[in-house]
């Protein structure tokens, strides 16, 4: 290609990346497509059928505006699978077939004698929209087409937002499309609690024969690794012998790489230079379609009203959603009355019209503010008896009204450890219990307030906050 040539294409590509979007490209273009052009011929060459079957029905229209802008004329744009595999070189095949049905060339071990037992989780199941399409795309190509797509797979999203159904997806996608490949799932803590029980038991090379003989390793929950030294040392050696090798891990995780506290450097440079995935909370026409089938398979369809209803009244994750219509059919069983938009609000309401909990950020402003201190001083290791004081009502109420665990809320706050935490919520409990009080210094002098009320008044502006 000439050096004119040549400038066009990347010109055409940074119109594109401006079309699309920098992650997107970054996903389908940048490491997966290769462009060449030709007088009025745009070629895009894509290492698998998966990646040029998302290329076609999504980026055509971009990618034909974006050389249109730059060469001035109406492209004709071709997306073409290179298969190096074929002896004497590369070939280059156009094809347009269809996703489904799909299979690539597998190991060439011998399928298990016994079938797994399948996994919860199926992609074919799995309610995609904008919040979460391209993690549902990554994993399915990475099912799809283990080993020619993405090596290395991060997604990370908040507590019920799908994770772990993709995951379990991959795994059962698998089984069905590559029944010769090995695959592995487990959790984070499976993974430390199988690495503990190996080195007292002296097994430590079974073990790690297990973990690094796979083809695909997934792992769900890697933030269960933090402030786990052993832990991540082996897991970083695991990592990198199945890279060495050539093959797949997916890991879930409940926030970005590099803000998971306590993972070494090593680790976390390995993680982020994986395809790191962030899925958001579903949109509404998301949350109504999840509803939808869900009712559906309950053998209970809802009218679109009390979908309305709900999809707008629920909205932080797919977990909440889920509870509130099994809450919704069991009324409707035990009160023998249909499901209308009455029965749907008094469902909420009774359930304390917990459309969704209380975001950990807004405890931890609300409480700082009420104490005239900083949400960075409660992160801090400040022993001032104001912050002190702040940080375990914080603490308590993190407990209380999230799901964070001990050591997950010992980590926004600081790094502490989740010792410091159990104390700092029982001695606000007993507080509470005997009546006890909250005691801190404010501009105006020292103030000390019964800790129920501390507490019901921070409570209330959290309720405030949610319903607003």
């Amino acid at each position: 290609m000439d050096a004119a040539l040549a400038e066009k294409v990347c010109a055409i590509r940074e119109q594109v990346a401006q079309l699309i979007g920098a992650s997107r490209f970054q996903t389908w273009f940048d490491n997966s497509a290769t462009l060449q052009l030709e007088g009025e011929l745009l070629s895009v060459h894509v290492a698998n059928e998966f990646v040029g079957n998302w290329i076609r029905t999504n980026y055509l229209p971009h990618l034909i505006e974006a050389t249109r802008k730059v060469v001035g004329i109406e492209p004709r744009v071709l997306v073409r699978v290179t298969n190096d595999r074929q002896s004497g070189g590369s070939s280059q095949v156009e094809s347009h077939s269809a996703l489904p049905g799909l299979r690539v060339a597998a190991s060439t071990r011998p399928p298990r004698a016994a079938p797994r037992p399948r996994l919860r989780g199926e992609l074919d199941t799995f309610v995609v929209g904008p919040s979460n399409e391209l993690a549902f795309a990554v994993v399915s190509s990475v099912a799809n087409f283990p080993g020619q797509s993405f090596k290395h797979v991060v997604l990370h999203a908040g507590c019920g937002l799908g994770k772990t159904h993709l995951l379990q997806g991959i795994c059962n996608r698998l089984a069905e499309v590559h029944p010769a490949l090995e695959w592995r799932y487990l959790s984070g803590e499976e993974f430390t609690n199988e690495f503990i029980c190996a080195v007292k038991s002296g097994r430590l090379d079974e073990f790690r024969a297990r973990a690094r003989s796979v083809d695909v390793l997934v792992i769900d929950d890697i933030h269960f690794l933090a402030n786990k030294k052993a832990t991540q040392d082996e897991f970083l050696h695991t990592f990198n012998a199945i890279d060495a090798s050539g093959k797949t891990v997916v890991l879930s995780s409940d926030r970005h790489p590099r803000n998971i506290a306590s993972l070494s450097e090593p680790l976390v440079d390995r993680l982020i230079a994986a395809m790191v995935v962030e899925v958001h909370p579903p949109d509404f026409a998301t949350r109504r379609e999840i509803l939808r089938r869900r009712a559906i398979a309950m053998g209970r369809p809802l009218p679109d009203e009390v979908l309305d209803f709900l999809a707008r009244r629920i909205t932080r994750n797919v977990r909440e959603l889920e509870g509130a219509l099994h809450q919704l059919v069991a009324m409707a069983s035990l009160t023998k009355e249909s499901i209308g938009l009455d029965l749907a609000r008094r469902t909420v309401e009774q359930c304390g019209a917990r459309g969704r909990r209380p975001d950990p950020d807004d405890i931890e402003r609300l409480t700082a503010a009420h104490f005239g201190v900083t949400c960075e001083a409660l992160r801090s290791d400040s022993r001032d008896r104001t912050v002190t004081q702040a940080r375990a009502i914080a603490m308590y109420l993190l407990r209380k009204h999230t799901c964070l665990s001990s050591p997950e809320i010992g980590r926004r706050l600081g790094n502490k450890q989740h010792s410091t935490v159990l104390m700092a919520v029982r001695r606000v409990q007993m507080a509470l219990d005997h009546g006890g009080t909250a005691l801190w210094r404010t501009p105006g002098g020292v103030r000390e307030v019964p800790m129920a009320e501390v507490l019901d008044e921070l409570e209330q502006r959290l309720l405030q906050r949610r319903e607003s």
